[in-house]
């Protein structure tokens, strides 16, 4: 629902305080909007930055590496293995001529989502010069970028995917659907393994099995150096992890704490919290496989001002054109149904 229109009030009195004295007005509402959520930064921001190595010696991003182009988004993945090797009882014992092709190129679509930033000439000439406490279409223009990012981060923890929206990291990790095309139910390999490594996602009661739970769902998504490297959850479900470590022992990520955010860890992986994220749920996201790949230019990029037909006003869109898509759903995993 839009916000309606506020009308100016006469109704204050300006008294001699009022007449003599300023009124301090803040400066304006500043928000990096694409690490307002835990999760969007984890992709789109400093989070994944940091945890990838891209944050370079002065403290900023060395570049993203998820612009690309294209009618759509390929993705090749490994959905098996070449099982044509095995021990031989002798040198003239048969070779397997198994022909395994484990290789697919997967393929997901761009989603496109755009708004608007609108504003009369009136309203610019009005904001200007001495008069001109905060910038009035800097703060439009944040307002519709923080939004779009706020829906698109909304969008990354959904139940389920719209059919417009970016596809869900619920549905990334999950078990026997499909996904990029390929469907794991037949292909084991495209598949997350949940705690019991058939997709048992299930948890229960904190106190009782949460900490024997997150042991086994890191567990099944480790592969060597492939896995889980930062887990999303709610805030009451970190505040049943928090409830269980051990007082006076530090467990808390001081990387994260230099870019603004709270995070504890476990087994070194920070664990944040997102309110988008749905009641009961813990995701372990290995954000080396899993990433929201974007056209140039479109990751809540602005378009340029252009003055309206026949009307003294201006308007510019904030674009976003990405998904979120993996290459390994096996390296990332869930807890769900956890209570305390």
């Amino acid at each position: 629902m839009p916000t309606p229109a506020a009308t100016a009030d006469t109704s204050r009195i300006y008294g001699q305080l009022l007449v003599t004295t300023a009124e301090n007005i803040h400066p304006g509402i500043r928000e990096n909007y694409l690490n307002a959520h835990p999760v969007l930064s984890l992709f789109c921001g400093r989070i994944g930055d940091v945890l990838s190595g891209r944050i370079g010696d002065t403290g900023t991003p060395t570049g993203s590496p998820n612009a690309v182009s294209g009618e759509s988004i390929r993705v090749n993945v490994k959905l098996g293995a070449n099982e044509s090797f095995s021990m031989l009882p002798g040198g003239y014992s048969p070779i397997s001529m198994d022909t395994s092709d484990p290789d697919r190129g997967t393929r997901a679509n761009f989603k496109l989502g755009a708004g608007s930033v609108v504003i009369s000439g009136s309203e610019l000439r009005k904001n200007s010069g001495e008069a001109q406490v905060a910038d009035l279409l800097m703060r439009k223009q944040n307002d519709a970028v923080s939004a779009a990012a706020d829906n698109v981060a909304e969008q990354l923890l959904a139940s389920t995917s719209g059919a417009n929206d970016v596809t869900s990291l619920l549905d990334i990790i999950s078990n026997g659907d499909s996904l990029q095309g390929y469907s794991g139910a037949t292909y084991t390999g495209w598949n997350s393994r949940g705690t019991d490594g058939s997709g048992t996602f299930t948890s229960g009661s904190f106190a009782t099995q949460g900490l024997a739970d997150m042991r086994k769902a890191d567990n099944q998504a480790t592969e060597g150096s492939m896995g889980p490297k930062a887990i999303v959850t709610t805030l009451s479900v970190h505040e049943f992890y928090e409830g269980s470590l051990t007082p006076n022992v530090r467990f808390e990520d001081t990387r994260m704490g230099d870019l603004g955010f709270n995070a504890l860890t476990f087994r070194r992986k920070p664990v944040f919290f997102d309110r988008y994220c749905p009641s009961g749920q813990m995701l372990f996201i290995d954000t080396d496989c899993t990433m929201v790949k974007h056209l140039p230019g479109a990751l809540f990029d602005l378009t340029p001002m252009e003055r309206g037909t026949n009307q003294d006003a201006f308007v510019a869109h904030v674009i976003f054109e990405g998904n979120l898509v993996t290459d390994s759903r096996r390296t990332s995993n869930k807890l769900t149904g956890i209570t305390a």
